[in-house]
C-alpha cells in the first residue's frame, strides 16, 4: 500500500543552483524495505532555507540504489518520477509549519501520510 509522503529538506541543494526536481530526486538513505513494498506514493522537497515552502511534489516512477561511486553515496537510492497534480502541493503548503516538526534534530527526511496529511487539513480548517 503506497500511502506514505517522504519529505526532505532540499534547500541546501537549492542554494548550490539545483532544480526542484534535481534536488528532490537524488541520493537518499532510505529505507530498502519501504521501496521494494511500494509504500512511498510522493516525494516532496521542501525549501527550508529560502521560500520556506514545499517547491516539488513527484510520484516517483523507478527507484534505483547507487551501487559505485563516493563511499559516501553507495547504497542510497534515487528516483525517476513525474511531476504530482498541484493540489497535493497545495495541501503540503497548508500545513508547512506541521511538516517540520516531523523532521529529527539535523535530518534531511521525514515521513507522512496521505490519510495523515488530510486528517491535519482537516482539523486545521476547523480551527
Amino acid at each position: 500500500m503506497n500511502d506514505l509522503i517522504l519529505l526532505l529538506k532540499i534547500g541546501g541543494s537549492l542554494k548550490e543552483g539545483k532544480a526542484p526536481y534535481e534536488a528532490t530526486s537524488g541520493n537518499w538513505k532510505i529505507s530498502k524495505d519501504k521501496i521494494k513494498k511500494d509504500q512511498i506514493r510522493y516525494v516532496a522537497g521542501l525549501d527550508n532555507i529560502y521560500k520556506n515552502k514545499v517547491v516539488g511534489v513527484y510520484n516517483p516512477q523507478q527507484w534505483y540504489k547507487i551501487e559505485k561511486g563516493p563511499e559516501k553515496e553507495i547504497g542510497r537510492f534515487y528516483f525517476d518520477g513525474i511531476e504530482a497534480k498541484n493540489e497535493i502541493l497545495e495541501k503540503l503548503n497548508k500545513i508547512y509549519d506541521l511538516l517540520l516538526s516531523r523532521f529529527g534534530r539535523g535530518s534531511e527526511k521525514a515521513y507522512i501520510s496521505v490519510s495523515e496529511l488530510e486528517e491535519l487539513l482537516s482539523a486545521s480548517s476547523t480551527k
